[in-house]
């Protein structure tokens, strides 16, 4: 009993590590589907923000922000995929862009796409992106 005990530990700490990237997806991909165009910064926030909070600073795309013919534009990306490939690549971020605090797109085809992607493995690699597994 008490090596069962010791072995679940065990396997929960071991897992622990290997997980934060998929659990923060999984997080997101649940909380996701309740944002809605049209919707204020802040209540993004309330809804995505806390899926990111296993994340490290590395780990996480910074926001870009500008202002286009007078309208205060910020893109915020939330961590919604990812390869086993060791790299943090734009396409497993997917970009909130805001106007004038104001959401107006979700998604890469808003803003012209990914700029960098993860090098994909045949074997290994599983991609979760905007409630899609892709192999």
């Amino acid at each position: 009993m008490k090596l069962s005990i010791v072995c679940l530990i065990i396997a929960v700490l071991i897992s622990g590590c290997a997980t934060t990237w998929e659990m923060t997806v999984n997080d997101y991909c649940a909380a996701a589907p309740r944002v809605e165009l049209g919707m204020s910064k802040q209540q993004v926030l309330e809804i995505l923000a806390s899926t990111q909070r296993r994340l490290t600073n590395t780990e996480i795309k910074q926001p870009d922000r500008y202002i286009k013919e007078g309208v205060n534009v910020e893109i915020l990306y939330f961590r919604s995929g990812w390869q086993s490939d060791g790299l943090t690549t734009d396409d497993e971020f997917t970009p909130y862009l805001f106007n004038d605090g104001k959401l107006v797109a979700i998604g890469w085809a808003s803003i012209g796409g990914p700029r960098s992607q993860g090098q994909a493995s045949p074997t290994t690699n599983v991609i979760i992106q905007n409630r899609t597994i892709v192999y």
